[in-house]
């Protein structure tokens, strides 16, 4: 099963990758609010990741930068701000209750006194990851209109990692936990 040491590895091209990730369809509908991220090259990055994930959209709300990128920012994101659906409305509680509507359910990546474990819930079909400014997180107001969040332990000093980073480790945890089990 394993390669000896004798095996060497080979890149696969792009037709064998394609092939090789049809396998891999999560359940899932995946989206996205971000609320005032302040630091477009984050921005940049949650549509790259975005894109890696198979989101369905992104919110943009409060002061969170929108597209179009300027060039060295376009490099980050790697043009996936024109590939991935994405709409900026001002007010996030707005874009929650358009989602709970839909039956979407919306999860904060934050730090409360509710929040679990992020390999500890069990991610509904239809899911919005929500995630807030880099230095305060996702207002009070917001949190009012989200009944589930969970946080990413951390084992150092430092109590968070940068937004676009915890975003994709809940966002491919929940879809990894959402494929079928052979």
């Amino acid at each position: 099963m394993f390669a000896s040491r004798y095996d060497t590895h080979k890149l696969l091209t792009k037709k064998q990758i394609k092939r090789l990730m049809k396998k891999y369809k999560p359940p899932l509908n995946l989206y996205l609010v971000l609320e005032n991220i302040q630091y477009a090259r984050n921005v940049a990055s949650i549509f790259r990741i975005a894109d890696a994930m198979r989101v369905k959209k992104i919110y943009l709300t409060g002061i969170s930068h929108t597209p179009p990128f300027g060039k060295e920012l376009t490099k980050v994101s790697r043009h996936k701000e024109k590939s991935v659906p994405w709409e900026y409305v001002k007010d996030t509680p707005k874009v929650l209750n358009y989602l709970k509507k839909h039956n979407i359910t919306p999860v904060a990546i934050e730090l409360t006194n509710m929040a679990v474990p992020f390999y500890e819930f069990e991610y509904p079909t239809d899911l919005a990851l929500v995630v807030g400014n880099e230095n305060y997180g996702i207002t009070r107001k917001t949190l009012q209109y989200i009944h589930h969040a969970v946080f990413i332990p951390m084992f150092g000093k430092g109590a968070s990692l940068n937004v676009h980073v915890s975003l994709a480790i809940v966002g491919f945890h929940a879809l990894i936990s959402s494929l079928p089990r052979d």
